[in-house]
């Protein structure tokens, strides 16, 4: 019999793209867990840089600290980043979307630079900062997230994935906030809404996968999008994981138990 299900795994991504931080509560705020990808890494033109382009920043470790952030990475000193950033205003674009951000000052920007080889610089996103998700799927406020305020992915799917594989993956290599154990593999494509602890969530769309799937220690690989696209594929999109909105603000935790309060039709 499948074990009830249950939150196993809590993570937010501070500095878009580099590492996430593995925790045991958090708050959950106006763009979602906190401190999720209030900062990112730009170019000299002000435009995203991601493990897209750059997959070593999938080499980059976070830490949480007292004042701010502990930014770590191959062959340079730490990092420290502080909570409030001391630059000046700057717009810079996120998916062709233009956002009045603030430039961490200090050596932010020589240390990024240094690390990619490239011009680069660190902003951050602050609240009063104007950014909401697709329409289509509601009004939310997000951060320098690709879309939505929060991601979910299941250990059952993870599972039945690595099946396929020659090399399993973990869930964490999904980039998940939000990771659930219990039931079946795939049921969280029928979730329409749910209950984590006391808070409610809005299950709004599968999650679109792209090549930073495909990022290991650093390198782009094949794998496991190309595994993923074999019997995920909707369209044009490979889906895996679901998209969230949270409907209030509070605290989830591990071990929280979760509740499907709504499923879609025939589910």
């Amino acid at each position: 019999m499948p074990l009830p299900l249950a939150l196993s795994g809590l993570y937010t991504y501070p500095i878009k793209s580099a590492r996430g931080v593995a925790l045991d509560h958090s708050r959950v705020d106006l763009f979602g867990l906190d401190l999720d990808r209030r900062w990112m890494v730009v170019d000299a033109s002000g435009r995203q840089v991601t493990q897209r382009d750059f997959p070593r920043l999938g080499l980059v470790g976070v830490e949480l600290t007292p004042g701010g952030l502990r930014v770590t990475a191959p062959g340079l000193p730490p990092l420290d980043v502080p909570r409030e950033p001391g630059g000046p205003p700057r717009l810079v674009h996120i998916f062709h979307q233009a956002v009045q951000a603030l430039a961490v000052g200090g050596e932010a920007a020589e240390w990024w630079s240094a690390y990619l080889g490239t011009r680069a610089a660190l902003v951050f996103f602050p609240e009063e900062a104007e950014r909401r998700m697709n329409p289509r799927f509601g009004t939310a406020r997000i951060g320098f997230a690709d879309g939505n305020p929060l991601h979910l992915v299941h250990e059952a799917s993870v599972t039945d994935l690595n099946a396929r594989l020659r090399d399993p993956v973990t869930p964490e290599r999904f980039r998940p906030n939000l990771v659930v154990r219990g039931g079946a593999p795939y049921e969280e494509d029928g979730w329409r809404r749910i209950r984590v602890g006391s808070l409610e969530f809005d299950v709004v769309e599968p999650c679109a996968r792209c090549s930073v799937l495909n990022v290991s220690d650093g390198r782009m690989g094949a794998e496991p999008l190309r595994t993923l696209a074999g019997y995920r594929r909707r369209g044009r999109l490979v889906e895996f994981g679901q998209n969230l909105v949270h409907t209030a603000r509070g605290e989830v935790a591990l071990g929280d138990p979760l509740t499907v309060l709504r499923r879609q039709e025939g589910n």
